[in-house]
């Protein structure tokens, strides 16, 4: 069966949007009822010693699934919760991105969790006051004990708790972003994706900037993803920054992809959202499925670049059940029927369950003529919707067709189905 991607569907989006006011008085049933971004909780840490609170969001369809999915960690979380879930939701929901689990940290003690121990008399940049970095932040210095507690208390909690994958994301801002960069070259093995947003690293006069190097010698064998961003925010923040990322050029570190992007039109607070947005396509770079690889029907080429993504995040990452069916009704619309054929066949043994996918392996069949392997398919496609409580009306046009064109002496069912009746 057809099913429109997003991309697909632009035209009946804007014809859908484009409506006068008699078009919004009628009130839809469940009227005023909340819309619901995440679930709160609250543990108790014993690295720590107090309660700390997260904010848990999970992908669409988590409950009626089996699927296990990535965990990004955001820290600041009760800042940057509503717009981060947003950004997951939007790029999983078109395909750039794999649906994650998405924990929001919230804060008690900032500067002290997010800040590693301040050494000697050096200045905050732009201060004129003669404070050293430790008289300005009393409390700072705790970021390898928040930092155990991330690995050693939160992430357990989480893994109990949901279905996940082996590939976490930690995210930071500022304070964050320098606690980002402190975990990838002290532990790098708690984390596989780091994304550094406007990173203070200035702190301590640029010290992880100084050992990056010697610290980035000890990645792990799997490969680690580091992205950066700095906006318009004056030299004290700008210089550390571009140093790190001339370092990272002169030296390619091994097992570390990485890419640092300055956002010249933004400044220190409004990074985040445009950082978020392009760190985590860049970290998911070979899922992304452009209109042209689409509409080729290049069903090897979609799957060496999932093969190539799986290698580097360490588990198996698949095409989806429509981004596959798309190539398939791409060729075809082209004619392409026995090519069709092997494409809805692969889709056909990575998602077996589903009723669309042998649907559409029985079109491709009846359009080639082999119409005895249609309408098993077509009944299959049948029998899977009828135990999963989902039964395409046109299921059940599809076998009727096929049974006519087998028994000519039977007369056509009354309106009989093809693709475009099914799409939505």
């Amino acid at each position: 069966m057809r099913r429109f991607l997003p991309w697909m569907g632009a035209a009946l989006l804007l014809s859908a949007c484009v409506s006068g006011p008699s078009r919004v008085a009628a009130v839809p049933p469940g009227d005023g009822v909340p819309i619901q971004l995440g679930t709160k909780h609250s543990l108790h840490s014993a690295l720590l010693d107090e309660q700390r609170g997260v904010l848990v969001y999970l992908p669409p369809g988590y409950e009626s699934s089996s699927e296990r999915y990535p965990v990004l960690y955001l820290l600041d979380g009760d800042a940057h919760f509503h717009h981060a879930t947003g950004v997951v939701q939007f790029l999983a929901g078109n395909q750039h991105i794999p649906p994650m689990i998405v924990v929001g940290v919230a804060n008690t003690v900032r500067t002290r969790d997010l800040t590693p121990p301040a050494h000697g008399n050096f200045p905050v940049p732009g201060d004129t006051s003669g404070r050293s970095i430790a008289q300005s932040f009393p409390t700072a210095g705790g970021a390898d004990r928040f930092l155990r507690f991330l690995e050693e208390e939160l992430a357990p909690y989480i893994e109990a708790r949901y279905r996940t994958r082996p590939y976490r994301v930690l995210v930071g801002h500022s304070f964050g972003g320098l606690f980002a960069l402190h975990a990838l070259m002290n532990r790098p093995e708690s984390f596989n994706a780091y994304i550094a947003i406007s990173p203070s690293l200035w702190w301590n006069e640029g010290e992880l900037v100084r050992g990056a190097v010697k610290s980035l010698e000890r990645l792990p064998a799997q490969e680690r993803f580091l992205y950066m961003s700095m906006g318009n925010e004056g030299d004290g923040m700008l210089n550390p920054i571009q140093q790190l990322a001339r370092t990272l050029e002169q030296t390619h570190p091994e097992r570390l992809a990485w890419r640092y992007s300055f956002l010249e039109n933004d400044h220190h607070g409004s990074t985040p959202h445009r950082s978020l947005y392009d760190g985590l396509e860049a970290a998911f770079a070979d899922m992304r499925v452009t209109e042209a690889l689409l509409r080729s029907g290049d069903l090897a080429r979609l799957e060496a670049n999932y093969a190539r993504l799986s290698k580097r995040l360490g588990y198996e990452v698949r095409p989806s059940e429509d981004t596959v069916n798309t190539l398939g009704y791409q060729l075809l619309a082209s004619g392409k029927a026995e090519a069709a054929i092997s494409v809805f066949r692969r889709n056909v043994e990575l998602y077996g369950d589903s009723a669309n996918v042998h649907d559409s392996l029985g079109e491709a069949l009846e359009a080639a003529g082999q119409l005895d392997e249609s309408l098993a398919c077509y009944q299959r496609a049948l029998q899977r919707g009828v135990k999963a409580g989902k039964v395409h009306p046109a299921y059940s046009q599809h076998v009727e067709r096929v049974l006519w064109k087998l028994s000519p002496a039977s007369k056509p069912p009354a309106t009989p189905a093809t693709a475009s009746d099914k799409a939505p």
